[in-house]
């Protein structure tokens, strides 16, 4: 067969341009100039004879046909990298993106064991705020919430764990402060919150029908992890996934004053691009966590229940 493709190094450098929407950074990341980028594109261009970018001031777009280009691209590439990975064997990479406070909370300590049961497979973790953007950058996997779920219907994803949370605090805050089963009494503590956004308090004194505590007050952290250790010092009250503080529940660094009144804020997502989804590694670790997760609801009887009471929402975030 006599195929007419384009040049490889031009289809290369068109993948790292247009993910990036920038030669500079595309001539970064392949390690050529940023004259070698325009003239590999330049060279596709002419093997087309149609223009793929529209050049404006100090920014790229795609055209139509640059649009068309680019997931077939990535595409390829990806099941490029993927059987080049199985049929070379050995160590194997994965890249992950990680929500900060899911990394140093629930991700990382759990680790070790899966590196014990796969050595082979060298784990690397990218953690930041904003979500991975598979069109953009090079992870083979990243770890959202649903509720900053982008392209949801374009990635292959996989529940991890539900997110429950109730008020966590230190134990002599209760009886003191806290009384036992009066969730207005949270108005005489300081809220700690992750993040500027108050919704997760919200819906949480909405669903314990209290309109005396309110929910936008109290001191504000950047990572859950920061906020929860506010709270075990006794400085104030915050929201904690259940699923996270496992470990300070039983040490008794923190308690539930109202454990029956737990909200299910949303999920955790591993997602990839479809073209990756059956990576070997990929396979180990999404199964991995799955077990990890259902090893942990199975050995709670609270995380039972509240899995039984949302079943329905639960399904419909599988959906």
């Amino acid at each position: 067969m006599n195929r007419q493709l384009p040049p490889l190094n031009a289809l290369k450098a068109f993948e790292a341009a247009a993910r990036h929407l920038s030669f500079t950074e595309a001539a970064e990341e392949l390690h050529v100039t940023q004259g070698a980028i325009s003239r590999q594109i330049k060279t596709l261009e002419e093997h087309f004879q149609n223009p793929l970018f529209e050049r404006h001031h100090r920014r790229l777009t795609l055209t139509d046909d640059g649009k068309k280009l680019l997931p077939v691209l990535n595409e390829i590439f990806d099941r490029i990298q993927a059987i080049s990975d199985e049929i070379r064997g050995g160590s194997e990479d994965l890249t992950i993106k990680v929500l900060p406070s899911f990394a140093i909370r629930w991700l990382i300590p759990r680790l070790p064991k899966f590196q014990k049961l796969f050595p082979e497979i060298n784990v690397r973790l990218t953690t930041a705020w904003h979500t991975v953007a598979f069109d953009k950058e090079h992870f083979d996997a990243g770890i959202v919430h649903s509720m900053k779920m982008r392209q949801r219907n374009q990635l292959h994803k996989t529940i991890i764990t539900p997110e429950w949370m109730t008020p966590a605090c230190s134990p002599k805050l209760l009886n003191g402060k806290i009384r036992t089963g009066d969730v207005n009494s949270l108005k005489n503590l300081t809220l700690l919150h992750c993040g500027g956004e108050s919704y997760e308090w919200i819906q949480w004194c909405k669903e314990a029908h209290t309109s005396e505590v309110d929910p936008k007050s109290g001191q504000v952290f950047d990572l859950m992890d920061t906020a929860l250790r506010a709270a075990a010092s006794g400085f104030g009250i915050a929201l904690a996934d259940l699923m996270m503080i496992s470990d300070e529940l039983e040490t008794g660094h923190l308690v539930t004053p109202f454990p029956d009144i737990a909200s299910l804020v949303g999920v955790y997502y591993l997602v990839c691009p479809h073209s990756k989804a059956n990576k070997p590694a990929l396979k180990h670790f999404r199964k991995w966590l799955t077990d990890e997760c259902r090893a942990i609801i199975d050995n709670s009887p609270d995380l039972q229940r509240l899995e039984a009471r949302d079943a329905d929402l639960l399904h419909r975030y599988i959906a």
